[in-house]
């Protein structure tokens, strides 16, 4: 089932609750002595997290225009991408999106001198924006009525460069207003802590991570599959 693009649709903006444990923060310090004192620290670190964190997200219904080999239109937008051209050529409408741990974790008075406190934060704002990912996707997929979704990003594979992400901010009205989020002069997101990509149903099942080369990525969901590579990209 596909959601219904309606000209002039809003952007729509979501709270995402989201819970990190401390044994998930404690899991990524292997070393003995690191974890020690990271055992000292992870539940007042958690606590102040806690206390200021709004992960939220943003999005909206789009309509799929034009679309060839190399490239696809999204309400007037044009992204190059022969992977996202492939996947849209049979429906009409996606979901392009914007998720955020939020800028009040960057808020919080730790500062890199802090380091042990400083590197628990960026560890639980990571977990964080996974987790708010999870739910956002989650929402997205039970709200319209989605069997099978894929979610795909500007950047996280040779055949999408980073540069659409200008194109991707631009289907939103002000997403640093809404969310808190902005693209940076050298396309990064801030906070770094943030995602964006666009959401589709096309009947299709596969994680765009079977696209990307790129071996160690803490987020990473399924294996590099070169038969899809080769289905998408020739």
């Amino acid at each position: 089932m596909e959601p219904t693009a309606v000209k002039g649709d809003t952007d729509h903006r979501i709270d995402l609750p989201v819970e990190v444990t401390r044994d998930e923060v404690l899991a990524q310090f292997r070393q003995a002595r690191t974890r020690a004192k990271a055992e000292t620290l992870v539940d007042e670190v958690l606590d102040i997290a806690r206390s200021v964190a709004r992960p939220k997200g943003l999005y909206r219904i789009a309509c799929v225009g034009e679309h060839d080999r190399e490239g696809v239109e999204i309400d007037g937008i044009r992204f190059t991408s022969r992977v996202l051209s492939v996947n849209l050529a049979e429906i009409n409408t996606v979901i392009p999106y914007l998720t955020t741990a939020g800028r009040e974790l960057d808020e919080t008075g730790i500062t890199p001198a802090d380091f042990m406190r400083y590197y628990l934060l960026d560890v639980i704002k990571m977990r964080m924006m996974f987790h708010g990912l999870d739910f956002f996707m989650n929402y997205l997929k039970e709200h319209y009525g989605f069997e099978k979704a894929t979610h795909l990003h500007p950047g996280e594979f040779a055949d999408w460069p980073i540069s659409d992400q200008t194109q991707l901010f631009a289907l939103f009205d002000d997403p640093e207003a809404a969310i808190g989020i902005r693209l940076t002069p050298n396309l990064t997101l801030d906070p770094i802590k943030s995602g964006s990509g666009i959401l589709f149903s096309n009947g299709l099942s596969f994680e765009s991570c079977q696209l990307c080369l790129q071996p160690h990525c803490a987020g990473r969901r399924a294996p590099y599959s070169p038969a899809l590579v080769k289905k998408f990209i020739g």
